[in-house]
């Protein structure tokens, strides 16, 4: 596959979508990507998708060994081939408002900038088993330079940067039943942090309503245990996916 920049009705959909902010997507992931929560999914999007995030962020949601207060995320991904994901995102940051700022502190506004990154490796059916779940892979804000440190796994460990450092893998299975369609994800994700642990098994499901679903708007309602909390929320999405709206209650809060 090869995209030709110079092509006029390539850079005219571009353009079109960087005005929009259109993010087609079946779901919104905690960091910038496809997915629930804040648990993952083995979800993909339609090849070719773009997507501009933008996130408010609780300070319960994130690593209170920087933030410590609430703050903002804007992110970027897209869908090659069906099968790959891949997302940078940013979270902004304010010195002022740390707990117990240092002096180089109280002059920092700055933002934390990491890379996403999700596989499919299965689709539901495929090899024409029909009971066969979704696969898929993922890592976020996998390695980080500070410090003299190289750029390796080991660098985003304990609590310093690479605050959202994670790997997973996870399945999913969809179900269409009399009151609309039904997902069940199972995964493990597992990080390297000491201020923001999620390590173990995750399990989620989600519904979207029958009577609230059709290609103007629809509904997902989401419940999950993502290996540390447990959490609900919905996801509305508006003119058949463009447009997307996640709230959450984190630790059911």
């Amino acid at each position: 596959m090869r995209f030709q920049l110079g092509n006029r009705r390539l850079l005219c959909s571009i353009v079109a979508f960087l005005a929009l902010g259109c993010c087609v997507s079946r779901g919104q992931f905690w960091d910038s990507g496809t997915g629930l929560l804040q648990c993952p999914s083995a979800e993909m999007n339609r090849d070719g998708t773009f997507m501009i995030t933008n996130n408010f962020m609780n300070k319960h949601s994130i690593s209170d060994w920087y933030w410590g207060y609430h703050t903002f995320e804007y992110g970027f991904n897209i869908n090659l081939w069906s099968r790959l994901e891949i997302g940078y995102v940013c979270v902004i940051l304010d010195g002022k408002r740390k707990p117990n700022p240092t002096d180089r502190d109280l002059i920092m506004f700055n933002q934390d900038r990491h890379f996403t990154a999700k596989l499919l490796l299965l689709r539901e059916g495929d090899f024409g088993v029909s009971w066969l779940p979704a696969l898929a892979v993922g890592m976020s804000d996998p390695t980080t330079h500070i410090g003299g440190q190289s750029y390796s796994g080991e660098s985003v460990s304990g609590e310093g940067n690479g605050f959202f450092n994670r790997y997973y893998a996870v399945a999913t299975k969809h179900f269409n039943t009399k009151v609309g369609a039904v997902g069940a994800h199972l995964g493990y994700q597992y990080n390297l942090r000491t201020d923001f642990p999620m390590n173990g098994p995750c399990v989620a499901v989600d519904w979207v309503p029958l009577w609230l679903d059709s290609s103007a708007a629809s509904v997902k309602v989401i419940a999950e245990y993502d290996s540390r909390t447990f959490n609900m929320g919905l996801i509305a999405s508006f003119w058949d996916d463009r447009f997307e709206a996640m709230f959450e209650l984190m630790a059911m809060k």
